[in-house]
């Protein structure tokens, strides 16, 4: 099981959709195989011990034990270190929840090993939605990378989610393109405060295409 990492700034919809979760998992607030840190827990190397601890026990009653961080924020680098593994081998039924209102405050080793769930609207939103989408766009040519762009609707959410695959991508991929992989990224983190200062993100978008690598069927070396 892949941990979750629900992202928003409603605190509200953040418990919302824990809950949905926790229903899913058919469990409740008190329960012996739910541990649940509150938003103004510490995180630090105890607690993460604590969690490592929690899911090396066999469930309750439970099908599997499920752990909630209300903001994953607060954990320090060190208990984010202290987690990797746990977030890598999680048991079968486990569900491990990490809930923030940004994944700024996270380790991209952390976040390359969740799931990115976008709450918004009082749903989910899966981020990995677009994952299929940027696989193609790395091996299509220029003129299919604007046609995209051009009928893309939510076009904030897709540079935000083009930030998260490429961190994930430079972690996973094997050697040749790493270095085409680093500058790209560059690019994306440059964009992003384009974005911020109010540029047209349409604009910013078709530049990321002209700037993309292209890792077409046998494209090992740059252009």
């Amino acid at each position: 099981m892949i941990a979750r990492l629900l992202i928003s700034h409603s605190k509200e919809n953040l418990k919302k959709e824990v809950n949905e979760l926790l229903k899913e998992a058919v469990l409740k607030n008190p329960h012996p195989d739910l541990l649940l840190f509150p938003a103004d827990a510490k995180l630090g190397i105890a607690e993460a011990r604590k969690i490592k601890e929690f899911f090396s026990l066999k469930p309750y009653s439970g099908k599997g034990r499920v752990v909630v961080l209300e903001d994953a924020s607060n954990l320090t680098d060190e208990a984010q270190n202290a987690l990797l593994k746990t977030l890598e081998e999680l048991p079968k039924e486990a569900l491990f929840i990490l809930c923030a209102n940004s994944d700024a405050y996270l380790l991209p080793t952390v976040i390359s090993r969740c799931q990115i769930i976008r709450v918004a609207n009082n749903e989910l939103r899966i981020m990995n939605n677009y994952k299929e989408d940027i696989e193609k766009l790395l091996k299509s040519p220029v003129e299919q990378r604007f046609e995209y762009i051009e009928k893309l609707k939510d076009r904030e959410e897709f540079l935000k989610f083009m930030v998260q695959f490429f961190r994930q991508k430079l972690i996973t991929h094997e050697r040749p393109g790493l270095i085409r992989l680093n500058q790209f990224l560059k690019e994306l983190l440059t964009a992003e405060e384009w974005a911020n200062q109010n540029v047209n993100i349409r604009a910013i978008l078709e530049y990321l295409m002209l700037e993309m690598p292209n890792f077409s069927s046998g494209d090992k070396s740059h252009h």
